[in-house]
């Protein structure tokens, strides 16, 4: 026996082999693979929550999920790909991102944890709002993404024009008021008004 499966109801550590090709996993994988922990000791017939009450994780694995939970969502680094109906811990992330996360944290990660994270950018923070969030706040949010994510300010025929954004915003439920002081809000500085050449 190695002494990593010394006991067959001892913790395993994860077979990094295995997990390095790897590059999405669920939340609570993640967090297991960052204690230096076999996802498979919390996991029994694709059933993870009846493995967990089967075998309680250890209180590092508690806290760092705990910590990842509260971390999601607005102006953090951690993102999830897809959002899962079982909660948070059931939903998928990239495992680059995760590790980016981790390091934010400094949290200290197993040495054969084979994922690089990924540079830190403004683009890979939400906006400046931190958690809060409203209806008119995400509209306003895929405005900017919808129409100025491929801004160029050396050429301004790639920025949209007011009334486009206007009409988008409309088409999405915002009144026409908000719509026009969204556009403006949105428009980039110095662009010239009147026809983009």
């Amino acid at each position: 026996m190695t002494e990593g499966n010394a006991w067959p109801w001892g913790l395993r550590k994860p077979n990094w082999d295995n997990w390095k090709s790897i590059k999405q996993a669920r939340l609570w994988q993640a967090i297991a693979l960052a204690c230096d922990l076999d996802p498979a000791n919390f996991q029994l017939f694709d059933k993870p929550q009846l493995a967990r009450l089967l075998k309680e994780p250890p209180r590092q694995f508690e806290d760092l999920l705990d910590m990842a939970k509260a971390s999601i969502g607005a102006n953090s680094v951690l993102k999830l790909l897809s959002r899962s109906e079982e909660g948070l811990e059931e939903s998928e992330v990239k495992l680059t991102n995760f590790a980016t996360w981790v390091k934010s944290i400094q949290y200290p990660i197993p040495a054969q944890f084979p994922w690089q994270s990924e540079p830190i950018t403004l683009s890979n923070l939400d906006w400046p709002w931190g958690r809060h969030e409203t209806h008119l706040l995400r509209k306003l949010a895929g405005a900017a993404q919808r129409f100025w994510s491929n801004y160029d300010p050396a050429d301004p025929t790639t920025a949209p024009t007011n009334q486009q954004v206007i009409d988008w915003l409309k088409g999405e439920g915002v009144s026409e008021r908000a719509a026009e002081i969204m556009a403006t809000i949105l428009r980039a500085d110095g662009l010239p008004t009147g026809p983009r050449k």
